[in-house]
């Protein structure tokens, strides 16, 4: 077992690197990866800064010897398709989109409040305008090479659960993903089935939804499973349901990490 979506206090995750990393080992998981929020172009206390990578990097990498045999550690990035940086140091990538171009840079999954004055402000209360230019975003990730693997699908509903925004069986919601989804899966990328909005109490299943999992392996797509942990009490939040989603779907196998080339996983 392993997670490759992890944060820390490079960023905004709540501990440190050796935090994670014990949580993980002691969670019984032989490979854990870090993933730092990639630096943004604009102000913002969420992202790492753009002079803390190098050092990033160096810590994770030391851990990594101090734990070799008891845990293998990988210094990832989760890179915002924002985001100018250097991804050939890192271990891995996660693709994502977290914000929409435009005055403000609006924010898809900061707060409840948040979401809805996107919809209002920057589309209009257009919520199927504001899902089309979401989806457009994260495509984007099909065109970095680097990126392996696709950062939680359907962010854009991570508070939908509680408070309604989008309607994802409207014509122009269904064609916005399945675009984006088409177009991921034919660059080889690899799907995570995400369970951090469960661990932070807006969500009581994964992204992507069901329906999107579905699809998902009808297109032969591949998945990977990860906690988006920011904590080291969510390290393998909500996993056993992850696997058995998962396997509902149609899965058989996962994608995980090992001597840094993606290999197939029995679910």
């Amino acid at each position: 077992m392993q997670n490759l979506h992890t944060h820390s206090t490079w960023d905004d995750g709540k501990e440190g690197v050796e935090a994670m990393i014990l949580a993980a080992r002691d969670a019984g998981m032989t490979e854990v990866g870090i993933s730092l929020h990639s630096p943004l172009p604009f102000a913002n206390d969420w992202a790492a800064k753009p002079g803390d990578v190098a050092a990033y990097l160096d810590e994770v990498r030391a851990l990594a010897q101090k734990y070799a045999g008891e845990i293998a550690v990988y210094a990832g990035v989760e890179w915002d398709v924002l985001s100018q940086i250097d991804l050939t140091p890192f271990d891995y990538v996660i693709g994502s989109a977290h914000h929409m171009p435009g005055e403000g840079y609006p924010s898809v999954d900061e707060s409840p409040d948040a979401t809805a004055r996107m919809i209002a402000r920057d589309y209009g209360g257009d919520a199927d305008a504001a899902a089309e230019a979401y989806f457009a975003e994260l495509a984007k990730v099909a065109d970095e090479p680097r990126a392996q693997i696709v950062g939680h699908f359907d962010l854009l509903t991570k508070f939908d659960e509680k408070r309604r925004f989008f309607d994802e069986d409207s014509p122009r919601y269904v064609a916005a993903a399945e675009a984006a989804m088409d177009r991921l899966v034919r660059a080889g990328k690899i799907f995570e089935i995400n369970t951090g909005a469960i661990s932070r109490g807006w969500r009581t299943t994964p992204y992507p939804s069901a329906k999107w999992l579905r699809r998902l392996h009808a297109l032969g797509g591949r998945i990977t499973i990860t906690s988006d942990a920011h904590a080291p009490g969510g390290i393998a939040c909500a996993f056993d349901d992850a696997r058995r989603l998962a396997r509902e779907c149609g899965f058989t196998e996962i994608w995980e990490l090992h001597g840094g080339k993606f290999v197939t996983a029995r679910l």
